[in-house]
Protein backbone atom coordinates (compact mmCIF):
# COMPACT_ATOMS: atom_id res chain seq x y z
CA UNK A 1 0.00 0.00 0.00
CA UNK A 2 1.58 3.22 -1.15
CA UNK A 3 1.51 6.63 0.42
CA UNK A 4 -1.26 7.93 -1.83
CA UNK A 5 -3.33 4.78 -1.42
CA UNK A 6 -3.93 5.80 2.19
CA UNK A 7 -5.18 9.17 1.03
CA UNK A 8 -7.52 7.49 -1.44
CA UNK A 9 -8.99 5.32 1.32
CA UNK A 10 -9.39 8.35 3.59
CA UNK A 11 -11.01 10.39 0.85
CA UNK A 12 -13.40 7.59 0.00
CA UNK A 13 -14.40 7.22 3.64
CA UNK A 14 -14.97 10.95 4.05
CA UNK A 15 -17.06 11.03 0.89
CA UNK A 16 -19.25 8.19 2.14
CA UNK A 17 -19.67 9.92 5.51
CA UNK A 18 -20.61 13.20 3.81
CA UNK A 19 -23.26 11.39 1.76
CA UNK A 20 -24.61 9.75 4.91
CA UNK A 21 -24.81 13.11 6.72
CA UNK A 22 -26.57 14.70 3.73
CA UNK A 23 -29.19 11.94 3.69
CA UNK A 24 -29.79 12.22 7.43
CA UNK A 25 -30.03 16.02 7.16
CA UNK A 26 -32.58 15.78 4.36
CA UNK A 27 -34.62 13.28 6.34
CA UNK A 28 -34.65 15.55 9.39
CA UNK A 29 -35.55 18.59 7.29
CA UNK A 30 -38.47 16.74 5.71
CA UNK A 31 -39.66 14.94 8.83
CA UNK A 32 -42.80 17.05 9.23
CA UNK A 33 -43.75 17.33 5.57
CA UNK A 34 -46.54 15.33 4.03
CA UNK A 35 -46.47 13.56 0.71
CA UNK A 36 -48.88 15.18 -1.73
CA UNK A 37 -49.20 14.10 -5.28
Amino acid sequence: MGFFDGYNVSTSGMSAQRTRINVVSANIANAKTTHTQ
